[in-house]
Formats: structure tokens, C-alpha cells, sequence
């Protein structure tokens, strides 16, 4: 935690600690209003769109059944173990 002496650029509470170091440039925010910023844009989102698949993982064969995107090409599809697997590597 850094300590700060700024005031959060929505509802002017003073700040005296933040979990990263303010470059000066962009306003802070206090917690309570960075957490109604955040709960708001999630709500502007909706819920995140699954499309219905019937493919096998390219990787280790498990049946895959949904996905986050309408997949173009089925033909080197991972599922969420695998795909997380090669991310690492």
C-alpha cells in the first residue's frame, strides 16, 4: 500500500492510502466509489454470451459444449484446461 494525501475525484473524500502509486495524471477514486464505477459498468455489459458447441478439445478430446465466441473454425479448439495449460507454457 502507498500512503497518499489526495481527495477521490468523485465524492472528495480524502485518500491516505491506495494499492498503487497515483501518477497525478488521472483522478483517484475513494473505495466506495470506485466499487459503484465498477458494479455499474458490469451492469451496462449484460451477461456474457454463450454459444451451444458439440466439438471435441483439440487437446486432450474432453466434449466441449459452450463457449465465450461463435468459434469460425472447430478444428483446433481447447477446452478451458487445456487452453489455460497452453497459456502458461
Amino acid at each position: 500500500m502507498f500512503d497518499v494525501d489526495c481527495e477521490c475525484g468523485k465524492c472528495g473524500a480524502k485518500i491516505t492510502q491506495l494499492p498503487f502509486q497515483p501518477s497525478g495524471d488521472r483522478p483517484v477514486y475513494c473505495g466506495d466509489c470506485n466499487r459503484a464505477h465498477r458494479e455499474q459498468r458490469n451492469s451496462d455489459r449484460g451477461e456474457r454470451r454463450m454459444f451451444d458447441v458439440d466439438v471435441a478439445c483439440s487437446g486432450c478430446g474432453t466434449k466441449i459444449t459452450q463457449l465465450p465466441f461463435e468459434p469460425r473454425d472447430t478444428s483446433n479448439l481447447l477446452c478451458k484446461e487445456c487452453y489455460l495449460k497452453n497459456k502458461d507454457a
